[in-house]
């Protein structure tokens, strides 16, 4: 009978017949868990804010009842994306380094447990032997935390996280990888793809500008990498032709000198001039000429009573940037360093004449 047909009838075709729509079935997919997150936060959005009030539209149906029930449905999506934006929180919260306070770019697991960003924490540890969470002796023995890495990373590419926090990382992540010093070198297409995206989201004009100036440095980069490239084949050529020009060395030797030209207008400004107080944890760059560096330690600077004097161990200094471990002896005009780069060896001391204040701690 009709009656019969009618209550066999799928769920689906029964609300149908209510003039309710046929809600699609979604299929999973194999995500990640950060690729997951997003899709279920953006789903939650999605089924609870579809009219911009938060209600789905109505049905055709106006009677109480069926009011009663869409309230109810649009509380109840209300409520699950409240509860989605709780956990996004707390997964962005758990990917802040807690140094930095600020979103991990390239996290490692330090030997107390927890997450930092590389960079903060080598810093940390310069001045520290204890952990910035737990206040434990700690040892500088990092693993990267690659888990963390890429749940960040995914956050962030899939525009999960507001606009600002979105360009701090990728300008970070781009002045990340175009410093990279370990075999193979800068990644310059990976860092030039990161500050494209930071200019996308650029709002001022003091953002535009620092991205556009990000940008051209890479190119010139680039230009520079190719024509150092060009080294090793002229160099074949000469040799061929008995032209007798080592190439391969002069390239060596001026990428040094093109170190000094770019760093030295910035670094004139700020070498020390004067015997001052200064923090634990000030960042402090060493001349970088050997020679020079010598012959200030082999003789008293600017009133001062006595010479610091030279070991050959300070050689490991030269143009290296070091934090101040404490200041020395009005006698002296010194300053006791310890460099960042690891293993940072032991600390010496240094006249304030051969030193070029970065940033007081």
């Amino acid at each position: 009978t009709a009656a019969a047909a009618a209550a066999s009838a799928s769920p689906a075709a029964a609300a149908v017949g209510r003039g309710e729509e046929e809600r699609p079935v979604k299929r999973r997919r194999k995500t990640s868990k950060g690729a997951e997150v997003a899709e279920h936060f953006s789903a939650a959005l999605q089924d609870g804010a579809q009219d911009g009030e938060g209600n789905r539209p109505s049905a055709s149906s106006s009677s109480g009842q069926e009011n009663a029930a869409e309230a109810e449905a649009a509380a109840h999506n209300l409520q699950r994306v409240g509860g989605a934006s709780t956990v996004l929180a707390r997964i962005i919260e758990h990917h802040r380094c807690p140094i930095t306070q600020q979103l991990l770019v390239d996290p490692v697991i330090a030997e107390d447990g927890h997450v930092y960003e590389r960079k903060a924490l080598e810093t940390w540890l310069m001045t520290k032997k204890a952990s910035p969470t737990t206040n434990k002796p700690m040892g500088p023995s990092v693993v990267p935390a690659h888990a963390a890495r890429q749940t960040v990373s995914e956050l962030v590419e899939d525009s999960i996280l507001d606009a600002e926090t979105r360009l701090a990382f990728f300008s970070d992540r781009g002045r990340l990888r175009a410093m990279r010093t370990a075999v193979p070198g800068p990644d310059l297409n990976g860092a030039k793809h990161d500050f494209q995206r930071s200019l996308k989201l650029a709002t001022t004009p003091a953002q535009i500008s620092a991205t556009e100036f990000h940008l051209e440095t890479l190119d010139w980069m680039q230009a520079g990498a190719e024509i150092f490239q060009r080294a090793s084949q002229l160099q074949a050529d000469a040799q061929s032709a008995c032209f007798g020009q080592d190439l391969a060395s002069w390239v060596l030797l001026l990428g040094d000198a093109v170190r000094a030209a770019v760093t030295w207008p910035l670094l004139r400004e700020s070498r020390m001039i004067e015997w001052q107080e200064l923090a634990k944890g000030t960042r402090i760059r060493v001349v970088d000429d050997a020679g020079e560096l010598q012959r200030l330690c082999e003789r008293p600077p600017a009133d001062a009573e006595a010479k610091v004097g030279w070991n050959a161990e300070m050689l490991g200094f030269v143009g290296k940037v070091c934090t101040v471990q404490r200041v020395g002896d009005a006698s002296h005009r010194n300053y006791i360093l310890r460099r960042e780069s690891l293993p940072s060896g032991r600390d010496f001391s240094f006249p304030f004449d051969a030193l070029f204040l970065l940033s007081c701690a």
